[in-house]
């Protein structure tokens, strides 16, 4: 039987930009930038004059990609000169770190970060491989994905280059490196996937997806793409939130114009109707039960364009994990402890710090705060140069030492509890002070 590699000589017609075979319906369903009059087009243009040349009983829809002019092909949603402002909230700064909030390469604009924790797998380094690896990196590292054009600059980054959380365009600078460049896959013709990944500080990352459901990934899907045609499939991302859209093609090889890199080939696409705008790449998509399934990377006004989550792990090299191990090894399991973000503080925190020298980072808690239970936290504090530093928390102070003459760590982390009142109701107050010792 055909596949949709068979078909991919329709991508050298006029404003043909993806194409994709239904083994099952025996169809080619043909995605294009503008959909035009049959008698307007020369023959050669003419998608179905030129498959049913070939064979007949193939049926061929060819479906509108929405655009008001040629195009030769579909775009990366954060390479665009014009980006959205992000969704309220999702462009501000998060600690920890969640998927589905701004973020990218400091030398770019706005976009999305992407599945974790992801584990480097022990041959993802092999010169084979095909992907590229700092040496720093080695077997069960964890890292953060995304797409190449978000962290990697489309090829050109180097390895090393910060990421911001939030993205340049949202107010990030140099203070909101959250990791660097450390893994690639180059984008290059007839490659299957847009990914990239950074390095992590796992105090500072959330496994949670920003907006979904807390047990999300319930699972990640690694066979069975065919069965997700007109299934519903949910992403989480920096410029539209959740958004949801049926899958429409599921082996698809599409063309998307990556500017100055060119127009690339991409093969084993997942198309889904419209659920992004620029921004939203790298953002995670799910099955309606939780289960990962795609890595959205570019589209247009009429379809979102993802790579099989499959794909994602085989090339880059990595085990998309279900939750974040618990021993830092990479052996995982464990509770998933619930996070407070620092955008929230304003509802669940008074926060008094004394002093400019001493910069409250975020405040993780142990577990959830149930009314008359203790609840351990772990407070992330950073300082503007080495000395001698102290927190209060509810009245429990503690001193400690941050660097040394030429250190450049200037963190530190400050583990607490704090006991949730028999009749609390709705919020908690936790009382945070801290400033340099004179």
């Amino acid at each position: 039987m055909p596949t949709t590699r068979d078909y991919e000589y329709l991508l050298e017609c006029a404003n043909v930009i993806g194409v994709d075979y239904n083994e099952a319906e025996n169809r080619v369903k043909v995605f294009v930038s503008q959909k035009m009059p049959p008698e307007t087009l020369a023959d050669e243009d003419d998608v179905k004059k030129r498959v049913q040349e070939t064979d007949a009983d193939v049926t061929v829809d060819v479906v509108d990609a929405g655009y008001d002019d040629e195009r030769a092909g579909y775009e990366p949603l954060s390479t665009l000169e014009v980006i959205p402002e992000a969704l309220e909230g999702r462009g501000e700064r998060h600690r920890p770190v969640p998927a589905g909030v701004s973020e990218i390469n400091a030398i770019s604009t706005a976009g999305t970060g992407g599945p974790y924790p992801a584990r480097v797998t022990a041959d993802a380094t092999d010169e084979a491989s095909g992907a590229v690896w700092s040496d720093a990196v080695g077997a069960d590292d964890l890292v953060r994905l995304s797409n190449n054009h978000v962290y990697a600059r489309s090829n050109e980054a180097d390895l090393g280059e910060p990421i911001l959380q939030p993205s340049p365009q949202d107010g990030g600078e140099s203070d909101d490196e959250v990791g660097a460049l450390v893994g690639y896959v180059p984008i290059d013709d007839g490659v299957r996937v847009d990914v990239a990944a950074r390095s992590v500080d796992r105090d500072r990352e959330s496994d949670r997806y920003l907006e979904l459901e807390d047990e999300w990934p319930t699972g990640v899907r690694r066979d069975g793409y065919e069965e997700l045609r007109e299934e519903t499939v949910t992403k989480t991302g920096r410029t539209t939130g959740v958004t949801s859209a049926t899958v429409e093609a599921t082996s698809a090889s599409v063309n998307v114009d990556f500017g100055e890199g060119g127009t690339i080939t991409l093969r084993d696409q997942l198309i889904t109707g419209y659920m992004s705008e620029p921004g939203d790449s790298g953002s995670a998509v799910f099955l309606e039960d939780g289960e990962l399934v795609g890595l959205l990377f570019a589209g247009s006004t009429e379809q979102t364009i993802c790579n099989r989550i499959a794909n994602v792990e085989a090339d880059l090299g990595v085990e998309i994990l279900t939750e974040e191990p618990d021993d830092g090894n990479g052996d995982g399991g464990g509770d998933r402890e619930p996070p407070v973000y620092t955008t929230t503080f304003e509802r669940a925190l008074e926060v008094d710090l004394e002093g400019a020298s001493l910069d409250l980072e975020s405040v993780t808690f142990g577990g959830r705060p149930q009314p008359g239970a203790t609840v351990p936290l772990r407070i992330a504090v950073v300082a503007s140069e080495p000395g001698s530093y102290w927190v209060d928390v509810d009245g429990d102070r503690e001193r400690f030492e941050i660097g040394g003459e030429s250190s450049d760590d200037l963190g530190h982390t400050v583990t607490a509890s704090a006991a949730v009142p028999e009749d609390a109701a709705g919020t908690l107050s936790v009382s945070i002070a801290g400033g340099r010792l004179e």
